[in-house]
């Protein structure tokens, strides 16, 4: 195993925004509009979204568009909850954080940090307010990556725990199977 560094995470990521902060007029159909609130153990659930214009999705994409393999992060309320993107998708995001990782590896590696107990440590020392906990943007893409100096022991890393989570996931389905 290489060395280890440490490196914010503006600079590991493609880049790190956050999502729209207006307020679109809902709509009977179209795109969704996606908070916080959705992400729930590893999914995205679409309950309670809001339909946005089409309109109304380009003007929020143009600033913070998700694509395959960014993360989408928890940064009001439940601070830390991450989902990453696994398929093309068809919403937008509003006060959420936004890692941009085009590189799969580094995605799912992130993925996993973001989790990691070290990563959460950093998240409750980053939270600000009072009444609703929050963290900065600012926060964000200075939130130190810690990563294997080589590619191969990110792979490595990476490869293990993609297994796990398979095997956690199909545990889950078995589960929910049964339990119906």
């Amino acid at each position: 195993m290489s060395e280890w560094l440490t490196i914010r995470a503006d600079a590991y990521c493609d880049t790190v925004r956050d999502g729209t902060h207006d307020s679109p007029k809902p709509v009977e159909s179209g795109h969704r509009l996606i908070t916080s609130k959705h992400i729930a153990n590893d999914t995205l659930s679409f309950s309670g979204a809001n339909c946005i214009s089409d309109e109304d999705y380009k003007a929020i994409n143009q600033r913070s568009k998700v694509d395959v393999n960014d993360l989408l992060f928890s940064m009001i309320g439940t601070v830390g909850r991450v989902y990453r993107v696994e398929s093309e998708p068809d919403y937008a995001i509003k006060n959420m954080g936004l890692f941009k990782v085009s590189d799969e590896l580094k995605s799912k590696y992130l993925y996993y940090y973001l989790q990691s107990p070290e990563a959460k440590r950093h998240i409750d020392a980053c939270l600000a307010g009072s009444t609703q906990k929050f963290m900065s943007l600012g926060s964000l893409r200075s939130f130190p990556v810690i990563v294997p100096g080589d590619e191969m022991s990110m792979a490595g890393i990476v490869a293990v725990l993609d297994s796990l989570t398979q095997a956690i996931r199909n545990n889950q389905q078995t589960n929910d199977y049964l339990a119906a």
